[in-house]
């Protein structure tokens, strides 16, 4: 008996469902490697957003605060070597200038531009994102600020120790730096009071055992003078207000 043909129709069909086949094998593998990717992506953001929030707040946030709790004492102890030097006394700046202390410690931001170098920054949620560039923003302008402000508080040390009273010109390279010094120290600690205000928008708290051995050192040097109250260093934060007083 012989054998029947197949239809065209039968051929049609048959095509459809090897051709159905294929293409959801082809969507069920890139679904599953989208998901795959997905996840792997979610744990290097995960993971980068851990070493931001960890470089912030136990690295640039205590340094920042004290720099907010230290300002008055700072702006004051400036005034006073800047009335000696004007009064054209030669030891007297020289030993007011011993209480002008500065931290060392640097700002750094190592762990953003390593999210944005590998590209992880663009899959971190838009708004975290966002505050965390905002956050960072102010970083190589607090570290710029904070060494440039080390050179100028050396200037003070170079006073000769001998002679009668300073001379113009000595009176006018102390005076500068004095200046510099108080511009400086205002635009870091705006910075620091901006930094600090957008790393609360994204719930990054101070690691206590960092910001208290900022504080230990820094009231080695101006005790008692700190400023502690709670209400002014949120209002600096805030941006309200730059005079603890």
């Amino acid at each position: 008996m012989p054998k029947r043909k197949p239809t065209f129709f039968s051929d049609w069909r048959e095509f459809f469902r090897e051709f159905i086949i294929i293409v959801l094998g082809v969507l069920t593998a890139l679904i599953a490697q989208s998901i795959a990717e997905e996840f792997a992506w979610r744990e290097k953001v995960s993971a980068a957003t851990d070493d931001m929030r960890q470089e912030l707040g136990a690295g640039d946030a205590p340094q920042a605060y004290v720099r907010l709790m230290m300002n008055q004492c700072f702006n004051d102890r400036l005034a006073a070597v800047k009335e000696s030097v004007e009064r054209g006394d030669r030891m007297a700046p020289r030993q007011l200038a011993q209480g002008i202390w500065l931290p060392v410690g640097t700002f750094d931001n190592y762990a953003w531009e390593n999210a944005v170098s590998s590209e992880i920054s663009s899959h971190i949620p838009q708004r975290d994102k966002y505050e965390f560039r905002i956050a960072y923003v102010m970083v190589p302008e607090l570290d710029s600020v904070r060494a440039k402000m080390l050179g100028e508080r050396a200037a003070l040390d170079s006073i000769p120790r001998s002679g009668g009273p300073l001379s113009q010109t000595e009176k006018q390279i102390a005076l500068e730096a004095i200046a510099n010094l108080e511009i400086d120290n205002h635009r870091l600690v705006r910075a620091a009071a901006f930094m600090l205000r957008h790393m609360k928008k994204l719930g990054v708290r101070i690691d206590r055992d960092q910001l208290n051995r900022r504080l230990t050192e820094a009231n080695a040097h101006y005790g008692g003078c700190l400023t502690t109250e709670g209400n002014i260093l949120r209002a600096m934060i805030a941006g309200e207000s730059f005079d603890p007083r």
